[in-house]
């Protein structure tokens, strides 16, 4: 075997990852469900429906080993991987409780329609502005030649006048 340096696996932003680590515990759930049913949640006969469903307490611990397993396996696989060319960092992962959603992080404001009609406003002025410069970058040139034409003209009439004295 070679002892020669591997490429880290690249992704593009820490939502990669965080995808990865969803779908592969998702999986991981979905063959937890073929290998050990879940117990049923509603009961089909008179006689299940007398008797509380029994608490199966193998199902939880082996979904949490299952879940420990591949949070420590993408733990374990991080220094293998940089986002947007970057090393990954163990803060990236979610923890690997099943509650756990990502969630963004966002905070919104409600709309407040004086800000909506300010932004429109100052919109309708920035492209206001892009027409202004537009118009200069059109104009601007032929108003300098001829203003350096004139001067250029008047300088060489002063010359001249002061020369024929």
């Amino acid at each position: 075997m070679s002892t020669d340096h591997h490429r880290k696996i690249d992704l593009q932003s820490p939502a990669d990852l965080t995808y990865l680590h969803t779908n592969i515990k998702t999986t991981a759930q979905s063959k937890l469900d073929l290998a050990i049913p879940p117990p049923p949640s509603i009961p089909t006969t008179a006689t299940q429906q007398q008797q509380k469903p029994e608490e199966d307490s193998f199902r939880p611990q082996v979904q949490s080993l299952v879940q420990d397993f591949v949070t420590r396996t993408l733990t374990l696989a991080l220094p293998s991987l940089a986002i947007n060319g970057l090393d990954a960092e163990n803060s990236i992962l979610v923890s690997a409780d099943d509650s756990t959603v990502v969630e963004d992080e966002s905070n919104y404001e409600a709309y407040d329609p004086r800000l909506a009609e300010k932004l429109r406003t100052l919109y309708r002025q920035l492209e206001w502005e892009h027409t202004r410069v537009a118009e200069l970058r059109r104009e601007a040139p032929g108003a300098a030649a001829r203003a350096y034409e004139e001067r250029l003209e008047r300088e060489m009439e002063g010359d001249r006048r002061r020369v024929g004295e």
